[in-house]
């Protein structure tokens, strides 16, 4: 995420958070406003009577809100917490009683809300200023815990995209080398025969090197591309062999229609050529691939030979455990992977959900 994005989303969250903000002191408001005794009170003595209740509401509230929970509760000072709680709800019904009193002096015609209730009993009077206080103290705690959630769900969420999209990174840098690594080998033996293949052979791999690092950047490619991209691969690898029609390649479907992750089928390949057995005669190696309407097939068969074990080397397998990987990150639920191996085959099918 860039930092223009972050910013824009801080901006909405603050917005966002003002605006109920607003809200719910309109409704608070609001709500002293059709109060039968308030009501009854003159629009003056009314107007003050207002002002008392939200400048003491307003205080305590923005005061837990901005600066008690977020440096006592987020530090572990709960006690210090319950401690500044317990000594809001005692003090406030006194300097409430005062407020009002001072108020009603001005208006000694007129009874406020408060002196009403005051006549019912001190500590009845008491009581209900108590629970107003703790109506104020309750709803800060869970404004406040409210938005700090929603605000760590997102920061967690943008966390868990970056570990994500750094993984993905990770293991596309391995398939590369790998590539790399074997082509290198192959044309060095080409080289060495002073073979007039080898010109040949550095241009595909020319052209496949501009593919992964100026087009395989993108989180998904058109699947054409792909396919150019597995072709000139495979013509690659075949020019270390005699026979011409190693691979049958063939593909069916309308491919247009459908994006694919990047360098996602060569290792498919790769193993195919790397381990496959008898690979120097007609379509040793057997590829289909299948454009449905929300779905590709892919299938990849090459030969075995139980009897002559290929012993794979530090880097045999790094190529099928990184695709599976990135498999289960890019495509959850939305893919099957079927290995079978035989006697004479070992065979591949992929089955991956492009739309949906």
């Amino acid at each position: 995420m860039t930092k223009e994005k972050g910013w824009a989303i801080e901006n909405r969250e603050r917005l966002i958070e003002v605006l109920v903000h607003v809200l719910a002191w309109g409704l608070y408001t609001a709500f002293w406003f059709l109060n039968n005794a308030f009501m009854q009170l003159s629009p003056w003595h009314r107007f003050f009577y207002l002002m008392d209740i939200l400048i003491f509401d307003l205080s305590i509230f923005y005061y837990l809100y901005l600066i008690a929970i977020p440096q006592l509760l987020r530090n572990r000072k709960t006690w210090m917490f319950v401690i500044m709680v317990i000594a809001i709800l005692g003090l406030y019904p006194f300097f409430k009683h005062m407020a009002d009193s001072i108020i009603g002096s001005y208006f000694p015609d007129e009874s406020t809300v408060m002196s009403r209730i005051a006549s019912a009993g001190f500590w009845q009077a008491y009581l209900i200023r108590v629970l107003s206080c703790l109506f104020v103290v309750i709803m800060a705690a869970l404004g406040r815990f409210t938005f700090d959630w929603f605000r760590n769900m997102r920061i967690r969420a943008e966390l868990e995209n970056q570990n994500l999209t750094s993984e993905l990174a990770f293991l596309k840098s391995q398939i590369n080398p790998h590539f790399l690594f074997n082509t290198l080998n192959n044309i060095h033996t080409l080289a060495y025969k002073k073979s007039d293949m080898a010109p040949d052979s550095i241009m595909k791999l020319s052209d496949l090197m501009r593919y992964m690092i100026y087009e395989s950047n993108a989180d998904l490619v058109p699947l054409e591309k792909e396919l150019v991209h597995l072709r000139s691969f495979i013509d690659l690898q075949s020019l270390r062999f005699r026979e011409r029609d190693i691979v049958n390649f063939q593909t069916a479907g309308d491919h247009s229609n459908h994006m694919i992750a990047p360098l996602l089928l060569l290792p498919f390949a790769e193993n195919a050529f790397k381990h496959g057995a008898d690979l120097n005669s007609r379509e040793a190696i057997s590829i289909t691939l299948n454009s449905l309407n929300d779905s590709v097939e892919f299938q990849i068969t090459n030969r075995t030979n139980t009897s002559k074990k290929v012993q794979k080397d530090g880097v045999g397998g790094i190529g099928l455990e990184n695709i599976k990987r990135r498999l289960e990150l890019i495509y959850p639920d939305r893919y099957t992977l079927a290995i079978n191996e035989s006697s004479t085959q070992y065979r591949v099918k992929l089955t991956i959900r492009t739309n949906g």
